[in-house]
């Protein structure tokens, strides 16, 4: 990531770039097929999982090219070796490589373990060339922005974060403003295993947003975190045209209502999302569509668009 002339090279995930953020197994075998299938959307795609560089690896050898970046999920509990990851992740074509990560708690009195983390990973990274991965607890976002810029700032290395929260951490109060200065403040900043929002750090300044297709990788729950679990088990659906996540169950309440909810997305040629309720029908490709239509719109949007002031 380091030219010779000492200039860092910026890569194709630390400019204005999404991907989609799938898991490297399901259920203990390799998720090849929708590996596959969500590398046809945005400029790269990200792999979450100690296995996911050995997975691209086989794709690779089949001819798969698209840009990739490693979350090696090391502040969820896994144990890999720095310098084992960073060299592994190199092998597989990375696009830049990741520490294995780590995971800062909140801490309601200071600042002081916030600093020193990220200071001690800096230290790594710049060892190793490599980005800092930092997951957070979504309250740091929210209430602690400006701290967390000024050490990320410091730190004068690549960043990626994760955020932490048992149910959606943009939606914690404050959280989508400590995005905003957060974006336009800390150098070649990504965000991964965000949902939709994180194309706001994009927006406004950032680097790179790996979006989740599940709930589980939306978000990080973190050791003593409460998940929060609904009982309507019916797929969950992006709607684009309302920018957000519901249950099929609820969308063919909307339906039965009278809404028109005929997709207009090429994945859908029309059809309506109510079909979803039908437990053998799978909204994957749908949602990965919808994802990538909307991080087209941010990519593409005219600069010079901006939205009337209140």
């Amino acid at each position: 990531m380091t030219s010779a002339a000492g200039e860092t090279k910026l890569q194709i995930t630390m400019l204005p770039s999404f991907s989609l953020y799938v898991t490297a197994e399901f259920r203990r075998s390799p998720n090849v097929e929708r590996i596959a299938q969500a590398s046809q959307f945005g400029d790269s795609i990200t792999i979450a999982g100690p296995k996911g560089p050995e997975v691209i690896g086989t794709l690779r050898a089949s001819g798969f090219e698209k840009p990739v970046l490693f979350d090696g999920m090391g502040y969820a509990g896994q144990e890999l070796s720095v310098d084992k990851w960073v060299s592994t992740q190199h092998r597989a074509g990375a696009d830049r490589a990741l520490l294995p990560g780590v995971f800062i708690p909140w801490d309601k009195d200071d600042d002081t373990q916030l600093h020193r983390v990220i200071s001690e990973q800096a230290r790594i990274a710049a060892d190793f060339d490599a980005t800092m991965l930092i997951a957070i607890d979504g309250r740091q976002l929210a209430r602690r922005h400006t701290a967390l810029a000024a050490a990320l700032i410091a730190a004068e290395r690549p960043a990626a974060l994760v955020l932490a929260d048992p149910r959606d951490p943009l939606a914690i109060k404050g959280a989508v403003a400590g995005l905003r200065s957060l974006a336009g403040r800390a150098p070649h900043l990504s965000i991964l295993r965000c949902d939709h929002g994180g194309l706001g750090a994009v927006a406004i300044g950032g680097g790179h947003a790996a979006m989740g297709l599940s709930t589980s990788t939306r978000h990080f729950v973190a050791t003593g975190m409460k998940a929060h679990r609904l009982l309507d088990n019916t797929a969950r659906v992006f709607v684009r045209s309302v920018l957000d996540w519901y249950r099929a169950a609820e969308i063919a309440g909307w339906s039965s209502a009278g809404a028109q909810l005929g997709c207009p997305l090429q994945c859908c040629r029309g059809e309506s999302l109510a079909r979803y309720l039908d437990g053998d029908l799978d909204a994957t490709w749908h949602n990965m569509n919808a994802l990538a239509d909307f991080g087209d719109f941010v990519l593409n949007a005219d600069p010079d668009d901006t939205l009337p002031s209140s």
